[in-house]
């Protein structure tokens, strides 16, 4: 609950000096609570992968019918949308199209979709040669 109190502090995400009405009032504002918070969460996230990742002794499980791939074994291959446009000659709006198919070859790593050069190369001749 606040009161009339008139505390100086300092921002702990800007270090700006403020008055705060709670003794608990770590921010200036709204914004810097919420873009510590977000720091916050990307230092765990770094943190996390960081740290070994556990294997486990069981086989991954996959699902029924699915076909599954082999992984390239160049996996220093791997491009972005943009230079596969340029690999391929295709612009990115026909390789978005293509990609909905789910078995075109792509790799999602967090928010980030690469793909390798050759297995796409060999999907498309694949999928679209006339023979």
């Amino acid at each position: 609950m606040s009161s009339n109190q008139r505390i100086k502090k300092v921002c702990e995400h800007c270090n700006e000096i403020f008055i705060a009405q709670k003794a608990t009032t770590k921010y200036c504002s709204l914004i810097c609570a919420q873009r510590n918070y977000k720091l916050r969460e990307k230092r765990e996230r770094l943190k996390k992968a960081e740290a070994p990742a556990v294997v486990d002794s069981l086989p991954p499980v996959e699902k029924v019918g699915a076909v599954k791939a082999e992984a390239p074994a160049g996996m220093g291959d791997l491009i972005t949308i943009q230079q596969l446009a340029q690999v391929t000659n295709l612009s990115e709006r026909t390789l978005f199209r293509l990609i909905k198919d789910p078995e075109f070859p792509k790799i999602r790593i967090g928010r980030n979709l690469l793909f390798h050069r050759e297995t796409v190369i060999q999907f498309i001749v694949r999928k679209y040669s006339t023979v």
